[in-house]
Order: C-alpha cells, then sequence, then structure tokens
C-alpha cells in the first residue's frame, strides 16, 4: 500500500497522544495527516480516532474560538473520504452536518471562509436531492487566492470539476475549455515531484485533454492528455489509491488515440497496452467501489475496438462480460452511480455481437435513463431504434425514436453558445426527427401525427430564435397565468443580457437562468389549456396557418420517404414516395453540388468538364422530377403548365435531409416541355412549419417602419481581390424603382449602420458577396465594408414589421450538409428573426443572372408591398419571384443562372 501499516499505526498513536492534551494546531496536522492517508487507502477504521480527535480538541477550546471552523472543516473532510468509499448515507449526513457548522463560525474575511463554503457547496452536491454546485461560491475561493498554493490548487480544481460535470451533462465547450484552463494554472503553482497532490493535478489537466481530443476528434490534445497522465503515473507508488483511477483513465485515452490513429501496426499497439492497464485497474477495484463502472465501462469499449483491429472475437466476448459486470455493480451499489450509462453500453457490445439477435441489446438500450443522462439517452434511442427496425420490430422502433425526440432539446440547450448547440445537434440529430416522422407511418400512425414529429425534432435553432424574438407566446398563458406569464418575460430579458458571454460567472448566470427557464415551462405546462405551450404546432393550428397554399414537407429516411401534404380544410395526405431512397437522395446531392462548385469555381473549367458538369446538373433536376416532384404534383392535380400564360398556383416546399440542398422548383426533364416545376408552379419555401405563422398573419412590429434600405458593398477589405462591379449600379436601379428606397452610402456600410437601419425599414436589399459556413452554419454571413453580419447575428435581432429582405448574394439560402435538417442559413435567419419574405440564393450566382434577376423581380413587383393588403402581397412577392425566375431562364437556359434563385415565406 501507499500508506504502510507502520505509518498508520504512527498517526492512530499521535491522535491517541493529543487526545488530551494537543493543541489545535497540533490536532489539525495530525487529522489532516490521517485524512491523507484515508485518501491514499489507509484503513477506513482510521476516521473514528481521526474524528474523535477534532471533537476532544474543540471541547478544550472556546466556543468562539478561530480554530472551531478548521476542525469542523477536517471533520467533514474525514466523513467525505470515508463515504467515497463506502456510498453509506449517514458518513454523507455527518459530512454535511460539520460542513455546515463549520460555515456559522466563519464570516466574509476569515482566512477560511472561502475554503470552507466552497468544501460546503462540493459536500451539499453528493446529496440525491442537490441540484447544481453554484460555481459563484468556488470561484470566489479562486479568486480570493490562498497563501498555500496547495491550497489554491485545490480550489481550481474544484471549479475545474464542476465545470467539467457541466460540460459531460450539456456539452459546453467554453465550460470545458475553462476548466482546462484552470488546471493548466493549478499545475503551474506548483511542479514539485515530491509533492502528494501533484499526481492529482496531472490526472486532472490530462483527463480534461483528454475529453476534449476524444470528443473534438483532435490528435494533439488525446496526445497531451496521454503525456500528462503517464507522468501521474510515473509519480504513484505501487498500491496508491489514485492508481487504478489513473491506469484507466490512461488506457482509455490510448484507446482514443489508437481510434484516431486508424487501423494499423502502431494504433494496434497502443490499443493492446491500453487493455493492459485498464485490466489492472479494475483488478485493483472492488466491485463496491463507486468508480468500478466507469472503469468496467472503459475497459469494455476498449476490448471491443481491440477486437475489432485484431478480429478476435473473444475480445468482444469478454467485453460484453465486463460491461455486465459494471451494470451490475452499479445497480447494487450503494450510489447506483453509472447505471443509466452502462444499458446503452451494454446494448452496443451485444449489438456489435449478438448480430443474428439482436433482442438482448435492443432491451438494454430501452431501459430507463434519469435526467442526468439525457444526450446518452437520446443516442440510446436512436441506437436501439435502428436495431429494431432492421428486426422488423416497427412498434419498438418507434416507440425508441420517440423518447429520442423527445430529449433532443437538452443537446440543444440555450445555455449553450449558438456554436455548441450545432455540434451537440450534428452528434445527436443528423436523421432523427425525419426516422421519427418515417416510424410514424410505418407503424400506421396518422399523417397528422408523423408531421408533428418532425416538426419537435427539426429546425430547433430557428424554433429557438422565435421564442426569443417576440413574447406572443406568453398571450395565451397571460389569461391563465398571469405570474408564470411575467416570471418567463423577465428571464428571457436577463437571459438576452448574457447571450453573447463564453465563460466566467456570465455564463454560470446563464445556466442558471436556463434551468429556471425550463421549471417556468414545466409549470406552464401543467396549467390546464397550457399543455402544449412551446411544443411544435399542432396540425389544425398548422392548416390554419397554412392558408389556400398547399404545403409539401417532403420527409427523407432510410426507413421511408414520403411527402406530407397539408391544406386548409382537408386532413393531411401522406404521398409514398417509393422512387425516392435516402441513398439515391445522398448520391444525387453529392453530384449536384460538386458539379455546381465546379461550375462556380475561379477560374472557370474548360468547355469539356463545363459541358460534363451541366449534363450532371441536369441529370439530377431529372431524377429530381420523376422521384419527388412529378408524383407530389400529380397528387395535387397539377398535371400540366397553365394555359394561356396564366400564373400558376402557388405551393410551399419543406424539404428535410438532402433535399434542403437541391432545387426543387428547378426539378424537370430537359427536354419536355411543361414538365418541369417552374412551368406548373409558383414556388416559395419554408425551413420548418414553425414559420407559417409569421408567413401568414400581417406583419407588426414595435416600430413603424417605412422605406427600402439598400446595402451595397462593392469592395470589401474582408475581401479585397473579388469586387464586385455591378453592386453599385444594382443599389441604384433599386433606389431609382422601389419608392422610399435609400441607399447607405458605400464607405458607411458597417454592422452597427446596417442593424440601425433594419430596425426602421419595411425592406432591405443586399447586394454584396455572401459566405455559407457548412461546417458551422451559425458563421455563413453577409460581408459588409470591413465585417461581417453572421447567422448568429440576425436570429439575435428583432425584425418584426419588415416585409421584405432580398440577399442579392452568394449562398444565402445553402444549408449545408452537416446539419440539414436545422435548416440554418441566412435567408432563414432574417425569417425567424421576423422578415415576412425574403429572396435568398441556393449557390453562387453570376453578376449577370443577379443584375437580371433584380431587375425582372423588382419591375413585377412594383409599388404593392408596401401600399397594398398583407395578404395580397404575400403571392405577389412569391408570384415576382417566379417570374423574375422564368425571365432569366428564357435569356439563360442553364439551371445554373436562374435555379438559385428562391422566395422564402
Amino acid at each position: 500500500m501507499a500508506v504502510s501499516k507502520p505509518d498508520v499505526d504512527g498517526l492512530l498513536a499521535a491522535a491517541r497522544r493529543l487526545r488530551d492534551e494537543g493543541t489545535p494546531e497540533e490536532c489539525a496536522a495530525v487529522a489532516e495527516a490521517c485524512n491523507h492517508a484515508m485518501d491514499a487507502g489507509a484503513p477506513l477504521s482510521i476516521t473514528q480516532p481521526t474524528v474523535e480527535l477534532l471533537a476532544a480538541c474543540r471541547a478544550r477550546i472556546g466556543p468562539d474560538d478561530r480554530w472551531q471552523a478548521d476542525l469542523l472543516g477536517l471533520e467533514s473532510v474525514a466523513w467525505h473520504h470515508r463515504y467515497r468509499r463506502t456510498g453509506v448515507d449517514e458518513d454523507l449526513r455527518r459530512a454535511t452536518e460539520a460542513i455546515d457548522k463549520a460555515c456559522t463560525f466563519t464570516e466574509p474575511g476569515d482566512r477560511s471562509h472561502h475554503r470552507l463554503r466552497a468544501q460546503q457547496a462540493l459536500i451539499h452536491s453528493l446529496r440525491p436531492d442537490a441540484g447544481a454546485v453554484p460555481l459563484d461560491v468556488l470561484r470566489e475561493a479562486v479568486e480570493a487566492g490562498d497563501p498555500n498554493p496547495r491550497n489554491h490548487a485545490v480550489h481550481m480544481l474544484n471549479l475545474a470539476g464542476q465545470l467539467n460535470l457541466r460540460y459531460l451533462a450539456t456539452r459546453d465547450f467554453s465550460a470545458l475549455d475553462e476548466a482546462i484552463d484552470l488546471a493548466e494554472r493549478a499545475l503551474a503553482l506548483d511542479d514539485r515531484t515530491d509533492d502528494d497532490d501533484y499526481p492529482w493535478r496531472l490526472l486532472w489537466a490530462g483527463q480534461l485533454y483528454a475529453q476534449k481530443g476524444h470528443d473534438t476528434g483532435k490528435p494533439p490534445e488525446l496526445k497531451k492528455g496521454v503525456e500528462l497522465l503517464q507522468k501521474a503515473v510515473a509519480q504513484l507508488p505501487p498500491g496508491h489509491s489514485f492508481l487504478p483511477g489513473l491506469l484507466n483513465q490512461l488506457g482509455a485515452t490510448m484507446h482514443a488515440h489508437a481510434r484516431l490513429s486508424g487501423p494499423g501496426a502502431a494504433a494496434r499497439s497502443e490499443l493492446t497496452v491500453a487493455v493492459h492497464m485498464m485490466r489492472a485497474a479494475l483488478r485493483m477495484t472492488d466491485p463496491t467501489v463507486p468508480d468500478y463502472p466507469t472503469f468496467a465501462s472503459n475497459l469494455a469499449m476498449a476490448l471491443a475496438g481491440l477486437s475489432k483491429q485484431t478480429g478476435d472475437p473473444s475480445l468482444l466476448d469478454e467485453a460484453v462480460e465486463t460491461a455486465e459486470k459494471g451494470s451490475r455493480a452499479s445497480a447494487a451499489g450503494p450510489t447506483a452511480r453509472d447505471a443509466e450509462t452502462l444499458g446503452p453500453v451494454v446494448g452496443l457490445l451485444r449489438s456489435m455481437r449478438d448480430r443474428d439477435d439482436p433482442t438482448a441489446a435492443i432491451e438494454a438500450l430501452s431501459s430507463g435513463f434519469d435526467g442526468s443522462h439525457r444526450l446518452d439517452a437520446v443516442m440510446a434511442g436512436q441506437l436501439g431504434a435502428g436495431l429494431a427496425a432492421r428486426a422488423g420490430d416497427w412498434e419498438t422502433a418507434a416507440r425508441l425514436i420517440r423518447r429520442a425526440v423527445d430529449l433532443l432539446p437538452h443537446a440543444a440547450s440555450e445555455a449553450l453558445s449558438v456554436e455548441d448547440r450545432e455540434k451537440g445537434l450534428s452528434t445527436m440529430a443528423t436523421s432523427l426527427a425525419r426516422d421519427a416522422c418515417a416510424l410514424v407511418l410505418r407503424t400506421g400512425g396518422s399523417a397528422d401525427r408523423a408531421l408533428q414529429s418532425l416538426e419537435t425534432g427539426r429546425a430547433t435553432l430557428v424554433a429557438q430564435a422565435l421564442a426569443r424574438r417576440s413574447d406572443a407566446d406568453l398571450d395565451p398563458v397571460r389569461e391563465l397565468a398571469p405570474g408564470l406569464a411575467e416570471r418567463m418575460r423577465r428571464l428571457r430579458a436577463e437571459l438576452a443580457q448574457v447571450e453573447d458571454v463564453p465563460y466566467g460567472p456570465a455564463a454560470d448566470r446563464r445556466h442558471r437562468l436556463t434551468d429556471d427557464v425550463h421549471e417556468v415551462t414545466r409549470r406552464i405546462r401543467a396549467v390546464p389549456g397550457l399543455e402544449d405551450y412551446l411544443r411544435a404546432p399542432g396540425t389544425d393550428v398548422l392548416r390554419r396557418r397554412a392558408g389556400a397554399v398547399p404545403v409539401v414537407t417532403l420527409n427523407v429516411s432510410e426507413y421511408r420517404c414520403d411527402a406530407l401534404v397539408l391544406r386548409a380544410g382537408e386532413e393531411t395526405g401522406a404521398v409514398a414516395l417509393s422512387g425516392l431512397t435516402l441513398h439515391d437522395a445522398t448520391e444525387n446531392v453529392r453530384r449536384f453540388t460538386t458539379a455546381t462548385d465546379e461550375l462556380n469555381r475561379w477560374p472557370a473549367p474548360g468547355p469539356v468538364a463545363a459541358k460534363k458538369h451541366q449534363q450532371v446538373v441536369r441529370d439530377v433536376l431529372a431524377w429530381l422530377w420523376e422521384s419527388v416532384a412529378q408524383p407530389v404534383l400529380s397528387a395535387l392535380g397539377i398535371t400540366s403548365a397553365p394555359h394561356d400564360g396564366a400564373l400558376p398556383q402557388r405551393v410551399r416546399w419543406s424539404a428535410t435531409g438532402p433535399l434542403t440542398l437541391l432545387p426543387l422548383h428547378a426539378a424537370g426533364l430537359p427536354d419536355a416541355p411543361g414538365a418541369c416545376v417552374v412551368d406548373r408552379v409558383v414556388s416559395s419555401y419554408t425551413p420548418t412549419l414553425r414559420l407559417l405563422g409569421d408567413a401568414r398573419s400581417p406583419a407588426a412590429g414595435p416600430i413603424r417602419r417605412a422605406g427600402h434600405l439598400v446595402v451595397p458593398v462593392p469592395r470589401s477589405s474582408l475581401m479585397p481581390d473579388r469586387p464586385l462591379e455591378n453592386a453599385g449600379k444594382e443599389a441604384a436601379h433599386v433606389v431609382s424603382t422601389v419608392p422610399g428606397a435609400l441607399s447607405l452610402p458605400e464607405d458607411t456600410v458597417s454592422a452597427l449602420a446596417v442593424r440601425a437601419g433594419l430596425r426602421g425599414s419595411r425592406g432591405v436589399h443586399f447586394a454584396c458577396h455572401g459566405q455559407s459556413d457548412a461546417r458551422h452554419p451559425s458563421r455563413s454571413h453577409l460581408v459588409l465594408r470591413d465585417e461581417t453580419l453572421t447567422v448568429a447575428d440576425l436570429m439575435r435581432q428583432r425584425l418584426d414589421g419588415l416585409e421584405l429582405a432580398v440577399l442579392s448574394a452568394c449562398s444565402t439560402a445553402h444549408a449545408g450538409e452537416r446539419l440539414p435538417d436545422e435548416v440554418l442559413h441566412l435567408t432563414s435567419a432574417f425569417r425567424a428573426a421576423g422578415a415576412r419574405h425574403v429572396v435568398g440564393t441556393l449557390w453562387e450566382t453570376g453578376d449577370r443572372s443577379a443584375a437580371e434577376f433584380t431587375k425582372a423581380f423588382y419591375a413585377s413587383l412594383g409599388a404593392l408591398l408596401h401600399d397594398g393588403d398583407p395578404g395580397t402581397a404575400d403571392d405577389r412577392v412569391a408570384a415576382a419571384v417566379h417570374g423574375a425566375v422564368q425571365q432569366v431562364r428564357a435569356r439563360q437556359p442553364s439551371p445554373r443562372a436562374w435555379a438559385p434563385f428562391v422566395h422564402v415565406g
């Protein structure tokens, strides 16, 4: 053992000797040594003599002596160490009682005040009914400093540990980054290798780097984690209580590093060593120890990885057996820790081993989850649904996927930055809502319920922006629960003040406020008549909002593909798209985007290559017609183009998955007159049906709006080599054509000036560069003179009353492949912020096409948008886009020229 029997005997002898005569300083020193011995593996029998020593010393000194607080704090530590190894509630109760009493003896300014308050917060967080640790207390301890570097490091790592717990629960990467910074600072305080706490600090820094490297897929962070953990292992003597945890963490980190390295001898060797260490860690650990399930889970996953690398099936058998041991130990343990997370691990491993009989795996993945493991539950539900579907158990598949959809909002908590929400959704929700919709239909559910499932799980970020933008959702709450309505309004206002702060006390406050919002939402839904508050609108509501214009939602899933048709006065219809598969859609989107990217690159491809890419575009649009558009239009009774030049009827499209990247209005057969969507209907798009309410209701806002703002950016310091020669001419044309149009001077086009102009205008026209960021859609932006206007910026605006936004820029309606069901781009951001109509582009457009489209659009639109009835203007704007597209098409028949322009509204 790290603490020998003579060492323990010596400590016990010192405790007996000092019990009746020791000074507070002497008793505290021996008690602290006893606590360190327990932490290093000394027998639990040392606890009682330690507590008795402290109690006897406290009885000898005055009740107001400053040592009372320190001695009680040490008693709390003794019971806490015992609780960590036993899990017995009575030990935790005694630890809590001691620290609470200790804190009554301190006040601000006392040397131990911050240390004891931080200790109190951490002890209280261990109670089963406890909420999150108040991080402000831990921050105060760090900021107050401590003359003892050891204590100061403890304060830093206490805060780092709680920030890491926040990250694990929410995937708040800013919390993880702050935790890493604290761990680095704690290491830098004192790098003496003979310090007993040095391995502990190395462990914390190493596991935090490992966590980040694993979750971001970055080898440098993983490598640094391995190096720090190896250094920590080298510092520990055999038998130290830290050793099993260090070996397990080091093995898990090496496993992650080997996975990123890919198959090969080096990775296989690294993984073999990792498994050896993790086996040793598990052998050193009694199944009653709270860490045993975690050690078993990590070893099981490493064994499965090594089985895949070596092809040895016995390793996979060992992996399943190890995970099951961990699960049993967790369920039987005094704290039942990790019982919820081990269910998915067991299910995953069984699914890998028992491919012919997934019953046991499905059962494991179907196990219940508590609130602290909601992100694991989302992934378990997806995996279980996939296994059940492949086994033909469609009812179980539908049940599991519904559970995952219900938990999805936790993957995109508003306590996180927009980018962290994107990361969470890209991990958890790439097809979740679409699969839920498909499985409802597959199990005989109604099209209404299928559509509701889809809307619940998609466009999460847009839905959040809608809720923030307006308090209109609180109107029914004000009638039935005015107190809760006011509480929600105030919480939203407070959240807006800390929305952009990535870390620190303001981020802590954002997390607390978000928890409060969830609690108030729960209380509102408990009020009779408000059960569906903030849920996706029901199909009855959506039908009313849709009005006379059919809304066609195209759902693409591996389980089936359908068009869900929403029309006023009718039940939602489902048109089975039997000629469409997810695989075909994905492959054709890949071909289409590759071809359009090549056609738009500079320098331009040669004639032979251009002809080849143009043919790919035509082939994909023909496939889109035959597989999607023609069956849908036939179901709507639209079998030909209107005669005598009459305006076609209007249809709203709402695509999902890979279809969000294709121009549905351009689907058609190139050599068949009238066999093209643009010939048969006027097309509009809506990213989510939640936006239908805004599109149909008359625009209204708190500010009286007037005029049409024009924003020309012919040159930008951000793109000095790509001037837009026609941007100034385009702006001048809009000013001369649209009543009340006013152009910002080119040298004043700043983000501040644009935001100010947007707040007072009824319309806006941008003539500038646009850039789409497929990996981080919230970073997609319009390029201004010296800065950008991003999707994230726009979604924080309140643009109610803005009738029209024309984005004459590249790729403003391009969603990207990473988060297709979020349909997050500049066009949807303007809609979510309150703009009634938005005109955008699906890909990069040429100057000639953009100029022709702009002239034709405004000529057709006229003054009706600003002078006419909003209901009439809705159809008129869509028709103006349609007419302008047809004019460009007549002059430039290539879809590359006319197909990118779309109307959203």
